[in-house]
């Protein structure tokens, strides 16, 4: 056989030792998965439906239509940025609260649960609306496209309809009011400079009037004419510089107000969109992987960082390039203003010059050169903020770039619970966790499960096995279904496997003691051993019935012989012959009777019995008597070809160990699957510590159909037997 090939049988092996230990524990598998099915089937019955409405909105790429100033630099955007902003406003808190707002007092239910009634401030009640609101929303830009698709989850599924519809109303206007907010700002400006010259206009017109009447003047000379045409060139330009000033606090006064993520020079710049790009990658990712993992998880925990820094890098540009144009638009006003301050110097000196020329004429062209500079201001001024309002018009009607594709329909099936699936799971986790239990349980099972691990222990020889009875079955099986069936109405039929080599000795299990005979024999084949004691690690492994039949199968060879009941705690032996236990075995070692009266003849031919006898208070002391010593030497013992004594198991008394050193050998019986290791290997040391010797041992209540019975030790002849008897009963009982 290759090596190959074992490999394979090994494995194959293992397979079905698996198997053999999960087959045992079947009905804690199905009470694992029927537990789980059931805890599956409540979260169905107790879970609200969950139902999805969705929408698609169309956003496209923004075009300015701002006319304030002809000079003013365009707050250009690049698509993927903007569209990336629009995407975020929808997931804003501030446009969550508008939305909230226009159904309150109308309370929320399903993901919405405990979003009643809400207070306009930021209270936390307001706070956790909020987030509850977030948490129920999705929004998925479609790739490739210029489509956003948004869902809102609800128990109710024409809520979920009304809130993505709402949704749609308040982004388009909300995006209104953002794009219009910096124009109106400009807007009032202008207004309020020219409220201030209409004053100052009025008050020159009035004392031009005033002057001109009170000294009657028509004409200049050219001298005068020529003062006076200084002073009007210094007040044209006097007037350029107002109008230069103003066009230069207006567009820093604008950008005083913005954010500076919305500076033309920030939209513009190609590094700051390639790390928002990025960013809004990393968000759809973890937005989608959120649905999956918790934020502790650590690839979300790894993405969140991601996000994080390259925000973080985001903010940094953003505040650098924001700030060289707040700083440059700063400068350029505060140029304009010292430049306009310079003219207003000269022109004053100017309008000295001509007062102290003592000129009425020419002080009076002054006022009127001031008076209609000072219209024309006010007329460009006025030209501006009509400009001003047709472009806040047409801003606020602006509408076109952001377009409702698929208003939100109500839904007619809920999306969760998702029943199949959690059946599916529930399923899963059943098998999963009844396996992980029970393998649990043999890892933490202590008994000796295999041949291989007693063997071992005890470093002796298995003498033979003794199949199972522990169910009717069994019994039936392995006393024979004809003798069974026969006596099994019968009040006195016996049923256990005492004495089953003399009540039956062709079924399997007399056969099976006929083995460990031949086994026993072979053992002491080169010394003598007539003197055999029996024992066990703990009670109730077999030990009696053991020794009963191993007893009954040396006398079916026409030898004599003896049986002793040594367990004077516990005894049995009078109990399975039905022999009185006024005389035995303590009786003869305490003097009472001769140990001719404490034997007594057992229905089997050629054996004999000597039972405990009433039970002393010192067994220990009796069995270590010179009485017990000399018991083997007596000339009746002399007589027997074998005796069998039946001690008390091993269970921290020393009764056992003074048996087995006035015997030949003993006998182990052990229980596999129920005898513990600790107990073995307790049983192990004491054998080794006395010297005591074994002649093997002998596993009882076995089942013939675990394969490494048959793999390890090939009592096929036993299987075999079995089988035959199990062919046999069908045959019989097809005929009946």
């Amino acid at each position: 056989m290759t090596k190959q090939s074992l490999d394979n049988r090994d494995d194959e092996f293992r397979l079905e030792k698996y198997w053999e230990i999960v087959k045992n524990k079947i009905p804690v598998l199905l009470l694992f998965v029927l537990l789980a099915l059931a805890l599956g089937t409540l979260k169905i019955f107790t879970s609200d439906p969950v139902y999805r409405a969705t929408g698609v909105l169309m956003v496209k790429p923004e075009n300015d239509n701002v006319v304030i100033f002809r000079d003013r630099l365009a707050l250009g955007r690049t698509t993927n940025e903007y569209f990336n902003t629009q995407v975020r406003i929808l997931r804003s808190k501030s446009l969550a609260k508008t939305v909230l707002e226009e159904f309150n007092p109308t309370p929320f239910t399903g993901i919405l649960k405990g979003m009643n009634e809400g207070s306009k401030d930021e209270s936390p009640e307001t706070t956790v609306r909020i987030q509850q609101f977030l948490q129920g929303l999705e929004v998925y830009p479609l790739e490739e496209t210029q489509l956003i698709e948004v869902s809102f989850l609800s128990s109710q599924p024409k809520r979920s309809a009304e809130v993505v519809n709402t949704l749609f109303k308040k982004f388009i206007d909300f995006n209104n009011d953002l794009r219009t907010e910096s124009t109106r700002q400009a807007s009032e400006f202008i207004t309020r400079q020219i409220r201030d010259l209409q004053q100052d206009l009025a008050r020159k017109e009035l004392e031009l009037q005033k002057y001109g009447k009170s000294k009657d003047l028509f004409y200049l000379t050219s001298e005068e004419s020529t003062e006076v045409g200084k002073f009007s060139e210094l007040n044209q330009a006097m007037t350029q510089a107002q109008i230069e000033r103003i066009n230069r606090e207006s567009i820093f006064r604008e950008l005083q107000n913005k954010n500076m993520s919305d500076f033309p020079e920030v939209r513009s710049n190609m590094l700051v969109n390639g790390l928002k790009s990025t960013n809004s990658g990393f968000e759809a990712d973890y937005k989608r992987k959120s649905q999956i993992f918790k934020p502790s998880y650590p690839e979300m925990v790894e993405l969140r960082s991601q996000m994080d820094s390259v925000q973080q890098r985001i903010d940094k540009e953003v505040r650098e390039i924001g700030g060289r144009a707040l700083n440059e638009s700063r400068n350029n006003y505060e140029t304009a203003l010292k430049r306009e301050q310079s003219l207003a110097s000269l022109l004053d000196n100017q309008k000295s010059e001509m007062i102290k020329s003592n000129s009425d004429a020419i002080y009076y062209k002054s006022l009127s050169i001031e008076v209609e500079n000072m219209r024309n201001l006010q007329n460009y001024l006025d030209r501006k903020h009509k400009e001003s309002l047709i472009t806040s018009r047409l801003e606020g009607v602006q509408t076109s770039n952001i377009k409702v594709i698929d208003p939100a329909d109500v839904p007619l099936q809920p999306i969760a619970p998702k029943k199949r699936m959690i059946i599916l799971v529930a399923l899963f986790m059943g098998l999963s966790g009844g396996l992980a239990f029970i393998l649990l349980l043999n890892v933490l099972d202590n008994t000796i499960k295999e041949p291989d691990g007693i063997k071992s222990l005890m470093n002796s020889p298995i003498l033979g096995i003794i199949p199972s009875s522990r169910s009717k079955g069994n019994i039936a099986r392995y006393l024979g279904y004809s003798y069974y069936k026969k006596n099994r109405k019968d009040p006195d039929f016996n049923t256990d496997i005492e004495m089953i080599n003399h009540r039956l000795p062709e079924s399997s299990i007399a056969d099976a003691y006929r083995n460990i005979r031949t086994s026993i024999l072979l053992t002491s084949h080169n010394r003598p051993s007539r003197v055999i004691s029996i024992s066990s690690a703990r009670p109730s492994e077999g030990k009696t019935s053991t020794a009963v039949n191993l007893a009954v199968s040396f006398s079916q060879l026409g030898k004599k012989v003896l049986l002793i009941d040594g367990d004077m705690r516990n005894p049995r032996l009078h109990k399975i012959f039905k022999m009185k236990n006024t005389s035995g075995l303590s009786s003869y070692l305490v003097g009472k009777v001769p140990l001719s009266d404490s034997i007594q003849k057992a229905p089997v031919s050629n054996m004999y019995v000597i039972p405990s006898g009433p039970i002393p208070p010192n067994p220990v002391e009796l069995l270590d008597s010179e009485m017990m010593t000399g018991l083997f030497t007596t000339p009746l013992l002399k007589e027997c070809d074998y005796i069998f004594i039946d001690t008390p198991p091993f269970i921290d008394i020393v009764d056992p160990i003074l048996l087995a050193k006035q015997s030949d050998g003993m006998v182990l019986v052990t229980w596999v699957g129920k005898t513990k290791r600790n107990a073995v290997e307790k049983l192990k040391e004491q054998v080794d510590q006395f010297e005591i010797p074994l002649f093997g041992i002998v596993l009882n209540m076995v089942d013939l159909k675990k394969s490494w019975y048959d793999y390890n030790y090939s009592y096929q002849y036993a299987y075999n037997n079995l089988r035959k008897v199990n062919g046999e009963f069908r045959n019989s009982w097809k005929t009946s």
